[in-house]
């Protein structure tokens, strides 16, 4: 391991690259096209979620009365 960590600044000064000739290529457009795919389902999902929330909060009228009709231990504020 420490025969690595001393010759790698050596290696590295012998390996010359041109900064303009290094691009992402093929594989960084893949991973940033996966990335967006997962984003475009991961929204669709969580718009249908939240309008299903929206439709569940409209049928009752109050907010409240839904936190109290699904028994998860809420407080209404009232007594």
């Amino acid at each position: 391991m420490n025969t690595l960590l001393t010759s790698a600044p050596v290696l590295a000064d012998q390996i010359e690259l041109d900064r303009n000739l290094v691009t992402p290529g093929v594989l960084g457009f893949l991973t940033v096209f996966a990335i967006g795919v997962a984003l475009y389902f991961l929204m669709r999902n969580m718009t249908g979620k939240l309008r299903g929330l929206s439709a569940e909060h409209t049928e009752s009228g109050d907010g409240a009365t839904v936190a109290a009709a699904s028994g998860d231990g809420a407080e209404t504020g009232k007594d």
